[in-house]
């Protein structure tokens, strides 16, 4: 909160209390106080990333919006910087900024610049990661977030994607993440749960059902074949046998098959589960 109240600037500040127990609302109101371009939004039970998001896109009355995870700070002037990106070039609905954690990355050369990201780029995975996120408002309150979901973001940035068809990339690093939190939203991917696993083969199968003819006339038949052959895996291991048909496009592997065939969905689900322990436990 401290890290937006000192930028520069006309700002609106919302804050999602998703259903808190640790007092936590009473903080950010004790804070709101003092300041008066902090709002809340209050969810008396936990919803998740995404209702959150919804739930602060729909009250915001600015020309852009930006998201601020619980571990994420602004760096000084970075309002500022928004601000000189978006007169400089404002024929975009969607700008990308970097965050720390991903400037550590070797970034490839045609990013060391300010650069225009196309749907297909997307697509073809020509660019991936975390960033910065600043977005039109009426656009993002045209495609909510799935709320089915909880996390999985992924699916409503292509449609955002689809909808700009162009974004632009300025290489400046405006966002620090706190490493290592206990509470990091990221934790929610990782499939130590069957919850994880369901959640995730929900948000996989809508991204097959929306962008399954982008992809083929992207040329990206790797990527969407990829995201096909994990669907199916997760879908069988929440003991769901339908997604083979649900799901006509290959591929449909020999061990999908089998455990298609002889119900083998809890043992896969617990396989996947103990892998993705074991996986987090090793920091692999």
């Amino acid at each position: 909160m401290n890290s937006v109240t000192r930028q520069n600037g006309e700002i609106e500040h919302w804050i999602v209390d998703d259903g808190s127990t640790d007092g936590t609302l009473q903080v950010i109101q004790e804070y709101a106080s003092l300041h008066s371009h902090i709002k809340i939004v209050h969810h008396d039970t936990n919803k998740g990333v995404n209702a959150a998001r919804n739930s602060a896109i729909q009250k915001c009355n600015g020309k852009y919006i930006l998201f601020l995870d619980s571990d994420d700070e602004l760096k000084e002037a970075a309002i500022q910087k928004i601000d000189e990106t978006i007169v400089a070039y404002p024929h975009f609905l969607h700008y990308l900024f970097l965050i720390d954690r991903e400037a550590k990355k070797d970034l490839p050369p045609h990013l060391l610049q300010p650069t225009v990201i196309t749907y297909q780029d997307w697509l073809l995975e020509k660019i991936s990661g975390d960033f910065l996120h600043v977005m039109n408002r009426e656009m993002l309150q045209n495609f909510p977030f799935n709320e089915q979901v909880r996390i999985y973001e992924i699916v409503g940035f292509l449609q955002l994607y689809q909808y700009s068809q162009k974004q632009l990339f300025i290489p400046e690093i405006l966002v620090h993440i706190e490493q290592n939190r206990k509470d990091s939203v990221s934790l929610q991917y990782k499939l130590t749960t069957k919850k994880a696993i369901c959640r995730e083969s929900i948000a996989l199968k809508e991204i097959i059902h929306l962008c399954y003819t982008d992809y083929v006339k992207a040329g990206a038949i790797k990527e969407i074949s990829r995201i096909i052959k994990k669907y199916k895996m997760l879908a069988l291991a929440t003991e769901d046998y339908t997604c083979l048909k649900d799901v006509p496009y290959p591929p449909v592997t020999n061990i999908m098959k089998i455990v298609n065939k002889a119900r083998l969905g809890k043992i896969l689900c617990l396989t996947i589960i103990g892998y993705s322990k074991l996986k987090s436990l090793l920091r692999i």
